[in-house]
């Protein structure tokens, strides 16, 4: 009878051994997500736009990169809208050629048409890309919308705004302007 007790005990053991063994093997081979910090590369990517066809980040290398995550459902989102295309326009304007703006939607329903009346409405000019899987929202692991990174020339994330941002502050203006 101890026999039998002692067997099952040690089976309940090794099954419960095993079972957590296998857990933390998992729990290792499942990298934790990482926010985006201050010098940390910036993840290249490649999205449909609503007017350029495909667009690559690579092929802004050596530029300072402004990467807007948004949607149209998100009242901040159309709040900050007006200032970055202030921004946009004035940093292209003093530094042609060095600066892109991409603002990446996240929408996933009736995109682009939904993507595109808004655009219109706010009279936006520059590049809208269109991640309706979330793909690269999820890369980025973003904590919501609006969400902002700046990389710097060398492709470093220069810095993170998360929220509602005035792009026309002289301070986050000269932030920005301090990467030419």
């Amino acid at each position: 009878m101890y026999k039998k007790i002692i067997i099952i005990l040690i089976l309940t053991l090794s099954i419960i051994s095993i079972y957590f063994a296998t857990q933390q093997q998992e729990r290792k081979e499942s990298p934790v997500k990482k926010f985006l910090e201050k010098n940390d590369p910036y993840i290249a990517f490649s999205l449909p736009s609503l007017k350029r066809g495909e667009i690559n980040t690579k092929n802004f290398e050596g530029k300072v990169m402004f990467i807007n995550f948004w949607a149209t459902w998100c009242a901040p989102c159309k709040e900050e809208m007006p200032s970055m295309q202030a921004l946009y326009n004035k940093i292209n304007k003093k530094y042609p050629n060095q600066f892109k703006m991409l603002a990446v939607n996240i929408d996933t329903q009736d995109v682009p048409l939904t993507v595109q009346m808004y655009a219109l409405n706010l009279k936006l000019e520059f590049p809208i890309l269109l991640d309706t899987n979330g793909t690269i929202k999820d890369k980025y692991n973003t904590t919501g919308v609006p969400e902002t990174f700046i990389v710097d020339k060398k492709g470093k994330i220069f810095k993170t705004y998360i929220g509602a941002v005035d792009w026309s502050n002289p301070k986050v203006y000269k932030d920005i302007e301090g990467l030419f």
